[in-house]
């Protein structure tokens, strides 16, 4: 006997929750309207008493987002509500949440800065009349995208001539060093789309921030500067001048600059570092010409930094440390993948979102995408709410045992899982599954730890 373990899917969005109210005429579900959703009796067609312990099936309704109920003289039905097959409360397997949140970028530190000052092995010495070579990967589908193959680069900083007499090697400054790598990086063409020719992308995979701190500020446990790209908003800088104060907990402030400002004054023990933070943006059309095969990212970039010799050889250094603040998170409830799921939900009722613009506008597909009520607005982001469960075949002489399974998904507005309309929603199914003595509803919800808020601002 074979287990099929497939489960139809459908979406529902739901913009607010109708409490059902039992013996209310004027709550049928075919006064919903666009983006309210409630719960039926499935045989009376009557708001559901969940206070009552019942075993008969209900139905989740809701209202449809579409203006017109027909489409010319003959094809109707447009604006009849979206409807569950029946539920029996005795047979939901599994009731779980996903709450929306937004995606955070990869941030890697090399060297002292906010994140690592006091960490050991963070101050490395760079010695005169060297040259020290950084390499630096960025890898994910936006670099494949782009490149075909991972993005990476190596920069390289010269320390300058040794000061005239001076036989052992003399130290320099490190943020000379830090600013060569991060002039080197920010003119990739690869990794930020710049060039010798002046172009810009305001897309760039990566923006490098030097930090700059005396030797009795690293002792305390502080940073001194933060030295952006020539040209970084002014706000952008303040923003993450107050960010590293943060970071490190330091009463005194944090200065913030362009480092074609830098002026050094180095002294014995003062300390740099650089911040590399991925800020890969996609480009998004509008709703009028979007097309559901359209690409849309969802994967961080993943940033790698080495110090390497002459020959590219990571091996030969340890001298320098490299440390991840963040490796990046996707992002979760996006109205893109919500927009996604609903259209292939409504194809199914025979409501297709046409690929042609016109064929669209006459059959109400664009009533699926926008602000209002009852659309999904592909810039938002959405809890979502999922409901599993089967209808089961009593006779199937076929030998397999494929009980159909119904994965129902509401969509509802970021926050309301945890207060709000997804979470009356979830406890109105609790107490109809628990009135009816089901306690084997799985109750796993999806969540990630986020990382803590940015040591480094580069963007408002």
């Amino acid at each position: 006997m074979a287990y099929f373990n497939n489960a139809f899917r459908k979406t529902f969005v739901m913009s607010a929750y109708v409490d059902p109210v039992p013996g209310t005429p004027t709550a049928a579900s075919g006064a919903l309207t666009s983006g309210q959703l409630s719960l039926y009796d499935a045989k009376t067609w009557a708001p559901l008493d969940v206070a009552t312990p019942s075993k008969c099936q209900f139905i989740i309704a809701s209202g449809a987002p579409y203006v017109n109920d027909k489409v010319g003289p003959f094809h109707g039905g447009y604006k009849e509500s979206i409807k569950s097959k029946g539920i029996n409360p005795k047979f939901i397997s599994k009731v779980w949440g996903t709450a929306a949140h937004a995606a955070q970028n990869s941030i890697l530190h090399i060297g002292t800065t906010p994140f690592t000052v006091g960490t050991a092995d963070c101050c490395p010495t760079f010695l005169c009349g060297e040259n020290y070579h950084l390499r630096v990967d960025v890898k994910g589908s936006p670099a494949l995208r782009m490149l075909n193959h991972q993005a990476y680069q190596e920069v390289t900083a010269y320390t300058g001539c040794c000061p005239d007499g001076s036989v052992a090697p003399v130290a320099v400054d490190p943020a000379l060093v830090m600013i060569d790598w991060a002039k080197g990086i920010y003119e990739s063409v690869i990794l930020t789309g710049r060039g010798p020719n002046g172009n810009y992308n305001s897309a760039p995979f990566i923006i490098p921030v030097v930090t700059v701190s005396a030797a009795a500020s690293v002792a305390a446990g502080e940073v001194d500067a933060l030295y952006y790209p020539p040209g970084t908003d002014a706000a952008v800088m303040t923003a993450g001048a107050l960010a590293a104060q943060a970071a490190t907990g330091q009463a005194g402030a944090v200065t913030a600059a362009t480092w074609d400002t830098f002026a050094s004054a180095f002294a014995a023990g003062d300390c740099a570092g650089l911040t590399l933070v991925g800020a890969y943006e996609e480009t998004k059309f509008g709703d009028c010409t979007f097309q559901p095969s359209d690409f849309y990212g969802t994967e961080p970039l993943r940033l790698y930094a080495s110090e390497v010799d002459l020959n590219g050889d990571p091996c030969e250094f340890t001298g320098i440390c490299i440390v991840d603040e963040c490796k990046g998170r996707k992002a979760e409830g996006l109205g893109e993948t919500v927009a996604r799921d609903f259209i292939l939900s409504e194809s199914y009722r025979q409501v297709n979102f046409a690929t042609d613009l016109r064929i669209r506008e006459i059959t109400q597909g664009n009533d699926m995408l926008g602000t209002g009520a009852g659309q999904v607005d592909r810039t938002a982001s959405y809890d979502r709410l999922f409901i599993l469960h089967s209808i089961p075949r009593y006779n199937n002489p076929s030998g397999t045992f494929d009980n159909d399974q119904y994965l129902l998904e509401i969509a509802g507005p970021a926050g309301t899982l945890a207060a709000g309309a997804l979470k009356n929603l979830k406890d109105d199914i609790d107490a109809v599954t628990a009135a009816v003595g089901n306690d084997c509803v799985d109750q796993a919800a999806q969540a990630g730890v986020p990382c803590a808020a940015a040591s480094i601002v580069v963007a408002l």
